[in-house]
């Protein structure tokens, strides 16, 4: 019965992921690039054969899912869905071994945005691939924490809750597919939104599908090398950089200004845009005021929203600062990497509260989140995620060195790996990039794009209540 609850959903996602590449292959024939079109429907064959087998050998038994069959299931999502999207990869590009095409794979569902090879060295159906995946992992990212992780936190903080979904205490995904089609229709819709002001400010219809793919996602994948500003005009920037920071944004409160169709007061986006302005000042000091505000901004919004987009490559000026940005991230139950800025909010609340108790010593004060009280487990919790996020950090950096990676460039790569913030590493090391990796690194840098998707703590809690079942 366990594995019936991890592997019934398991087809489910993988049938639905085939039938979306089966239409892109479809619509690739025409355009006469056979090879592309060839290699999406192998992996959409692969894809929908091995979820429709599992979907059908579950069908007709009661599914009993609880905590420990949904961790099992985002973590067998993310860990195994990658190994399906190799063979565009190898077929596409000359002289790609499956090493690496894994590590573009893993890269781009996971919409970290780590690049082997530069967009002018494959052809545009690849980057078209890298951008679909991309997405696909930006919808998936929200699926799972917004369709399977919020029901955790009915105990807790409510960091992922929503009314996205309701969910069945004995099978969480019970109403899985309702969320599916909400997330869906918000994702999608911003998406189709954003194409559409790109298509209006001039951006070919090519790059405006890449672009707001890879934006939405936070992706952070480009259909040329540079910055933007050497690829789209002014106007083009402005609107990707508000596609990267609605990708930041909390999927609940996006259905919510939807809906109510008013903006409402969120203390996670209020914190968000602070970040966003604390590190525009830090950019335009490191730049010296050789770039203009729009640039600082976008590039400010690039680095928090982890999508890793450049304008001016004002990172490289505040490294520190802007790993720093990357690792904190954006809002949870969205499409970014990083910690999320909720639990830094309430770690900061935490903190003042025990300032209170120290000169009040009998007052009565509290941590509150959304109007929820915050119980000692809760904030033990949160702690241990930022604690056990930076000891990853420091570990990895150590094991990077130790594979031959340069030192100074060691922290980048781990801290932008976990992040999920691939293209800042090529910001900040530019003489050393994603391609100059060991295959030691490559591996490890897998490792740590998985555990960033999963947020490192219920990686590993996914992990334990895994092998507690075994």
């Amino acid at each position: 019965m366990f594995m019936l609850g991890v592997l019934r959903p398991l087809g489910q996602t993988w049938t639905a992921l085939a039938l979306v590449i089966l239409l892109i292959a479809l619509f690739t024939l025409p355009t006469g690039a056979y090879v592309a079109a060839q290699s999406f429907l192998i992996t959409a064959a692969m894809l929908g054969f091995a979820g429709g087998l599992i979907w059908s050998a579950s069908a007709g038994v009661k599914l009993i899912a609880r905590a420990a069959e949904a961790s099992a299931f985002v973590m067998a999502l993310w860990i195994i869905t990658p190994l399906f999207f190799v063979i565009p990869f190898v077929l596409l590009t000359p002289g790609m071994d499956y090493l690496q095409a894994l590590f573009e794979a893993y890269s781009a569902l996971t919409t970290t945005g780590a690049i082997l090879a530069a967009p002018e060295a494959v052809p545009d159906t690849l980057i078209f691939w890298r951008c679909l995946l991309s997405f696909l992992g930006g919808y998936l990212t929200l699926l799972t924490a917004a369709g399977v992780l919020a029901a955790f936190d009915k105990a807790g903080l409510e960091l992922r809750k929503s009314f996205l979904l309701t969910a069945d205490y004995d099978n969480i995904f019970s109403n899985l597919h309702v969320a599916a089609r909400r997330i869906a229709l918000i994702y999608a819709g911003f998406a189709a939104i954003g194409y559409l002001v790109l298509a209006a400010f001039g951006v070919p219809a090519f790059e405006a599908v890449c672009l707001t793919m890879s934006a939405i996602s936070t992706g952070g994948y480009t259909v040329s090398s540079g910055p933007l500003s050497g690829q789209v005009s002014g106007p083009a920037i402005a609107t990707l950089t508000l596609i990267c920071l609605i990708g930041a944004m909390n999927i609940a409160y996006l259905r919510a200004i939807i809906t109510q169709r008013r903006i409402p007061g969120d203390t996670d986006v209020l914190a968000m845009l602070l970040l966003v302005a604390g590190l525009s000042v830090l950019f335009a000091i490191g730049t010296g005021g050789g770039s203009s505000a729009l640039a600082i901004l976008a590039d400010a919004v690039f680095v928090v929203s982890t999508s890793g987009f450049t304008v001016d490559n004002a990172a490289g000026h505040a490294p520190l600062a802007a790993v720093l940005a990357a690792m904190i991230g954006g809002a949870a139950t969205s499409t970014a990497g990083g910690l999320k800025i909720s639990r830094l909010v309430i770690l900061s609340r935490g903190a003042i509260v025990e300032l209170a108790r120290m000169a009040h010593p009998s007052g009565v004060v509290s941590v509150k989140h959304r109007g929820r009280t915050a119980d000692n487990p809760a904030m033990l919790a949160l702690w241990v995620t930022v604690l056990g996020y930076i000891g990853l950090v420091a570990i990895s950096v150590v094991l990077f060195a130790l594979a031959g990676e340069p030192f100074e460039s060691a922290w980048s790569i781990a801290s932008t790996a976990l992040a999920n913030a691939g293209p800042l590493h090529d910001q900040l090391s530019p003489d050393h990039g994603w391609s100059d990796l060991s295959t030691a690194s490559k591996i490890m840098a897998i490792i740590l794009m998985v555990l960033g998707r999963l947020e490192v703590l219920a990686g590993l809690a996914a992990i334990a209540a895994l092998f507690r079942r075994f």
